[in-house]
C-alpha cells in the first residue's frame, strides 16, 4: 500500500514529460526552429541526418572602456546593436535616423557592386575627418565597410542630459565582443565573434558637426563579404527583410506540414529516408528525402544522375531539386527529392552527403549539373574522383542571352558556333574551330567565352566519346528526360499542392514502369527490315530502347556514306542524311572497334545512331560491337538482388536486419508488378512470419533453462528485469525508512 503514491508518481510525470514533449514540436513547427526534432524522430527509429550549423548570438555586455571620454552632464548608453531592421531597437533607429535605416544582406560578387571597389578607390575614415551629420557620418562608413567587406554595428551612443542630443556615437565591425561560455547548453552553436577592435568613433562638436575620434583600421579576422551590410529603403517591411532562404518559399504553417509529410512517409515506407538542415539562424534551410523506391532503382541505375535545379534557378516559388535517373525503358526515375533554401557551395554540399549517405555511400560514375561556379565546387568537394559533366540545354541557352550583340552583327554566328559544337569528329579540329571562331569575332578576352573554353572537357561532346548520358542532357530542355517532372509543377505550386501532385508523380511512375516490365516480358518485338542489327538487339533491348533504335535501322535507307579521307588507322566518311538533309561525319577505327559520329546520338542516347551503323555495314560488320550495348539498356539491366550469399553467424543484428530490408525491398518490387504476383507476395510472407515465430518459440523452449543466454530474452524483457531490480530495491530502502 506504501507503493501507490510511488508508482502514482512516476505515472504523473511521465504524463507531463510526454506533455511538454509534444508541446515542444508545437512550439518547434511554428518558429521554424527544428532543432530538436532528430531526438523525437530518433524515439521513431526514422533515418534523419541534422547537419545544423548551430549558433546562439548572446547578448553581449559591453562596459565602457577606460579610453571614453566621461562627462557628467551626459547619460551613458551602451548597447549591441546589429544593423537589421528585424532586430534594431527604438533607440538605434533614432541614432541613425531614417536615412540611416538599413539591412543585412550577403554580398554578390558577380555583381557591378564589386567592380567599383577596381574603379573607384576606397576612401579610409581618418582621425579628425568632419562630417555635418551623424547620419552622413554613418553612411560613409557603411559604404566603406561595403567595399571592403565586413559588417557593422553600433556598439554605444551616448546623450547629453541638458539637450537629449546625442553627442557621442560608436560604430565597430559586427564580430567584436567575444561569446559567453555556458555550461548548460546542451548544444552550443558557433559563433562569429572574435572580439575584433576596428571600427570609428565619432563625437559631435559645438557647431553641430561630427568628427572622427578614434579610427581603428586592423581587423583580426579574415573579411568576409557575407558579413558586410547593405542599405536598404525603409519601405521594405520587417517580415520581408527578415525572411531570407527557405523562408521566402514558404507560407504560415509549412514547416509543419513538411515535417507532417515526412513523418507520414517514414510510417508508410519504412526505407524512407530524410534529413534537414538548418542555417546560421536557425532556420530551415535545406530538405532532402528519398522513398525505398528511389534508393532501389539507384541500385540498378547508378551509372549517371542529373541534380536538375532548374525549378530553382527559374524561381519557382518551391525550390524544388530532384536528383534525376533514367530507367532501363528510358522513363524518369526519381532518385531523391530536395528543397533548397539558397544557391551557395555549403548548401549543396550538405545536401549530396546527404543523398550520398542515403545511397549506401555508392557514388555515381556520371554527375550532370548546370554550369553554374557553386555546382562546380560542390561536386568537386563531394566527388573528386567522378566524372562531372554540364547539361548541355543550359549552356546553349546562356549564348542568346549573354552574346545577343554579337549575334545581330553577325547573321552566321549561331551557325557557325554549332558547327564547332556538334560536328567536330575529333578534339583537334573543335580547337581549330572553337579559336578560328572566336578570334574572327574577337571574343577570346569574353568572361562567358573563356569560362565556356576552360570548362569545354565536361559539355562538348567530342570530349565525352567515352560516356553516354542517357537522355538526361539534350539540346533543349524540351527533349531531355529531366522535363518529365514540369506537368506536375506550376511556377506558383504551394507547398501542399507540391506535396499532392508528388504523390499522384510516385503513382504514375510505379503504373508506367509496370506497364513497360509486362510489354518486355510479353511482348515479341516485330522486324521491319533485314538488318542484322536489328536482329542481334530484338532480344537484347527492353521493348521501349528497341523501338528508339529500330528508327535508327529504318533511317539508314535515306542516308548515303561516302569515303573522304583514309588514314593508317582511322576512315572518315561523309554520310548524307536526306529525311534530315544534312551531313555528318563519321570517324571508323577497325582495329579498336570504334566509330564516332558528329550527330553525337551515342553520346546523348546511349545507342548507335543510323551514320554509324551505315558506316559498320560498309566496312563488312555484321554486328554491333559490344562497347556499344550498354547493359544498362537490356533486359536483363536490374541485377537479381533477392538471391545472394546468406550473412555470416557472427553478423550482429543490425546486420542481419538490413540485409532482410533488402531483400523485402526486392520482393515488394515484383510483388506490386500485379494483383496476382501480389496475392502470391502477401501469402509467401505471411508463411514464412508464421515459421519465424515458431522457430522463435521453439528456440526458447529449447535452451537450457538453468544457463542464460545472452539473447534469450527481447529487449522487452530486460528491461522488464531491471525495472524490477530498482523497484526491488526502492522498495527495500523505503521499508526501512518506515519502520
Amino acid at each position: 500500500m506504501f507503493l501507490c503514491p510511488y508508482y502514482l508518481l512516476i505515472g504523473l510525470y511521465s504524463y507531463f514529460a510526454f506533455i511538454r514533449l509534444w508541446l515542444l514540436i508545437y512550439i518547434l513547427s511554428i518558429s521554424d526552429i527544428v532543432t530538436q526534432v532528430p531526438s523525437l524522430f530518433d524515439m521513431l527509429s526514422m533515418d534523419i541526418d541534422l547537419e545544423v550549423p548551430i549558433c546562439e548570438h548572446e547578448k553581449i555586455n559591453i562596459e565602457s572602456s577606460g579610453n571614453d571620454v566621461t562627462d557628467t552632464t551626459c547619460d551613458i548608453c551602451i548597447e549591441e546593436h546589429n544593423i537589421n531592421p528585424w532586430s534594431m531597437t527604438a533607440h538605434c533607429k533614432e541614432v541613425l535616423s531614417e536615412k540611416a535605416f538599413c539591412c543585412q544582406d550577403p554580398v554578390d560578387l558577380n555583381s557591378n557592386q564589386v567592380d567599383a571597389i577596381d574603379k573607384f578607390p576606397i576612401k579610409e575614415p581618418q582621425n579628425g575627418l568632419e562630417f555635418e551629420s551623424k547620419e552622413a557620418a554613418y553612411s560613409f562608413y557603411r559604404e566603406y565597410a561595403r567595399l571592403v567587406g565586413f559588417g557593422i554595428t553600433i556598439k554605444a551612443s551616448r546623450r547629453s542630459k541638458k539637450s537629449g542630443k546625442f553627442i557621442d556615437i560608436k560604430i565597430v565591425c559586427s564580430r567584436f565582443g567575444s561569446k559567453r561560455e555556458s555550461g548548460t547548453a546542451v548544444n552550443p552553436r558557433p559563433c562569429t565573434k572574435t572580439d575584433c577592435k576596428a571600427g570609428m568613433h565619432m563625437k559631435k562638436k559645438l557647431d553641430g558637426n561630427w568628427i572622427v575620434y578614434n579610427f581603428v583600421k586592423e581587423h583580426n579576422h579574415e573579411i568576409c563579404p557575407d558579413d558586410f551590410v547593405r542599405g536598404r529603403s525603409k519601405q521594405i517591411s520587417n517580415l520581408a527583410c527578415r525572411k531570407k532562404a527557405m523562408q521566402l518559399a514558404l507560407d504560415e504553417g509549412d514547416v509543419q506540414l513538411i515535417i507532417e509529410f515526412l513523418i507520414s512517409m517514414q510510417c508508410e515506407n519504412p526505407n524512407f529516408f530524410y534529413a534537414i538542415d538548418l542555417d546560421q539562424d536557425r532556420h530551415l534551410r535545406t530538405v532532402f528525402w528519398v522513398d525505398s523506391k528511389g534508393k532501389f532503382n539507384y541500385t540498378n541505375f547508378h551509372d549517371i544522375v542529373l541534380i536538375d535545379t532548374f525549378y530553382l534557378k527559374n524561381k519557382y516559388k518551391i525550390p524544388f531539386v530532384p536528383f534525376v535517373g533514367v530507367n532501363h525503358h528510358f522513363q524518369y526515375i526519381l532518385l531523391g527529392c530536395a528543397l533548397v533554401g539558397e544557391e551557395s557551395v555549403s548548401a549543396f554540399m550538405w545536401l549530396m552527403r546527404a543523398w550520398l549517405k542515403a545511397m549506401s555511400n555508392l557514388p555515381p560514375k556520371v554527375i550532370i549539373t548546370d554550369q553554374e561556379q557553386f555546382l562546380k565546387e560542390a561536386v568537386m568537394e563531394v566527388f573528386p574522383d567522378k566524372r562531372h559533366c554540364f547539361c548541355l540545354s543550359h549552356v546553349l541557352c546562356k549564348i542568346p542571352k549573354n552574346l545577343d550583340y554579337i549575334i545581330n552583327q553577325n547573321n552566321n554566328f549561331m551557325e557557325k558556333f554549332d558547327k564547332c559544337i556538334h560536328h567536330s569528329c575529333s578534339d583537334e579540329k573543335f580547337e581549330e574551330r572553337w579559336w578560328k571562331l572566336m578570334n574572327r569575332i574577337e571574343l577570346k578576352d569574353d568572361e562567358l567565352v573563356r569560362s565556356l573554353y576552360e570548362d569545354r572537357k565536361k559539355w562538348v561532346p567530342t570530349f565525352m566519346r567515352d560516356i553516354s548520358l542517357v537522355g538526361l542532357s539534350t539540346i533543349v530542355r524540351s527533349e531531355s528526360i529531366s522535363s518529365f517532372f514540369d506537368k506536375y509543377i506550376r511556377v506558383d505550386s504551394t507547398l501542399k499542392e507540391f506535396i499532392e501532385q508528388y504523390k499522384v508523380f510516385s503513382v504514375d511512375c510505379f503504373d508506367i514502369e509496370a506497364k513497360a516490365d509486362l510489354e518486355t516480358e510479353q511482348k515479341q518485338p516485330t522486324l521491319r527490315s533485314l538488318s542484322p542489327f536489328e536482329k542481334q538487339l530484338s532480344t537484347i533491348y527492353t521493348d521501349a530502347i528497341f523501338r528508339k533504335f529500330q528508327l535508327e535501322i529504318l533511317g539508314m535507307m535515306s542516308c548515303h556514306p561516302q569515303m573522304e579521307t583514309e588514314g593508317r588507322e582511322n576512315l572518315t566518311f561523309v554520310v548524307h542524311d536526306f529525311e534530315k538533309r544534312k551531313k555528318f561525319i563519321v570517324s571508323w577505327n577497325e582495329a579498336d572497334l570504334c566509330v564516332c559520329c558528329s550527330c553525337c546520338l551515342f553520346q546523348y542516347k546511349g545507342f548507335l545512331c543510323r551514320h554509324a551503323m551505315l558506316v559498320l555495314q560498309k566496312s563488312g560488320i555484321t554486328s554491333i560491337p559490344s562497347n556499344y550495348i550498354l547493359k544498362r539498356w537490356t533486359k536483363d539491366a536490374r541485377a537479381d538482388q533477392f538471391s545472394g550469399d546468406i550473412i555470416t553467424r557472427t553478423a550482429n543484428r543490425v546486420q542481419r536486419f538490413n540485409d532482410l530490408c533488402r531483400r523485402a525491398i526486392v520482393l515488394s518490387e515484383i510483388g506490386s508488378l500485379s494483383e496476382d504476383t501480389y496475392r502470391v507476395a502477401s501469402q509467401a510472407m505471411e508463411e514464412v512470419y508464421k515459421h519465424c515465430m515458431n522457430t522463435k518459440y521453439s528456440a526458447r523452449n529449447t535452451s537450457d533453462p538453468n544457463k542464460l543466454a545472452p539473447n534469450a530474452f527481447d529487449v522487452e524483457d530486460k528491461n522488464y528485469g531491471c525495472d524490477r531490480a530498482k523497484h526491488t530495491k526502492k522498495r527495500k530502502s523505503f521499508s526501512k525508512r518506515v519502520s
